[in-house]
């Protein structure tokens, strides 16, 4: 096992191997080789209570985080949710009463976040003056790309737009987006 501590020999930070364990610990030093004694604090173990959002239906769960972790929205965690476990993305952090699009893990007091394994693809296909709504559950990782012809519902058609989920739409030929930062999918039948 290795840890990045400060070196007195380098004196830098550098990957130290564990030696010995103990209180203090002998390491030696990756790059010069130079061995010391030093004391290793691993952080604390924290579980982060999360509301985790899967389309329509919320249920709480916990996210474990290190007590020296930094959050973001936009973060990408597994939560677990009684005995099943989703990959999720944060969509809102609170630390007490405020919203916060950044904190550290000891602040957060909730977690909002919704799940990204599989999501709920939505298109519009358009035939002329009729728009037909198609739906169907796939891999957050699907990659849609404009102009190639694609399969949602059932319905092949050719992707013309693609509104993404923070109100960008993207039209340019070759551009592609995976299907958790999708919105939704216009095309035409093709």
């Amino acid at each position: 096992m290795s840890i990045s501590i400060r070196c007195p020999g380098c004196e830098e930070e550098t990957d130290h191997d564990i030696v010995r364990d103990g209180s203090p610990a002998t390491v030696r030093c990756c790059e010069c080789d130079h061995i010391h004694r030093t004391t290793i604090t691993f952080p604390a173990v924290l579980e982060i209570p999360a509301i985790v959002s899967n389309e329509a239906e919320s249920n709480k769960g916990t996210i474990e985080l290190s007590d020296d972790d930094l959050v973001n929205i936009g973060d990408t965690f597994v939560a677990d949710v009684g005995d099943d476990a989703f990959g999720v993305e944060v969509t809102g952090i609170e630390v007490g009463p405020a919203r916060r699009r950044r904190a550290s893990a000891k602040e957060i007091t909730c977690l909002w976040t919704r799940v990204i394994d599989t999501v709920i693809i939505r298109a519009s296909l358009h035939k002329g003056a009729t728009t037909i709504p198609l739906y169907e559950g796939v891999d957050g990782e699907t990659a849609y790309t404009i102009g190639e012809i694609t399969e949602v519902g059932g319905r092949q058609f050719r992707v013309t737009r693609i509104k993404m989920r923070d109100g960008q739409v993207v039209r340019k030929p070759g551009s592609y987006a995976e299907a958790r930062f999708i919105k939704r999918i216009y095309g035409e039948r093709s």
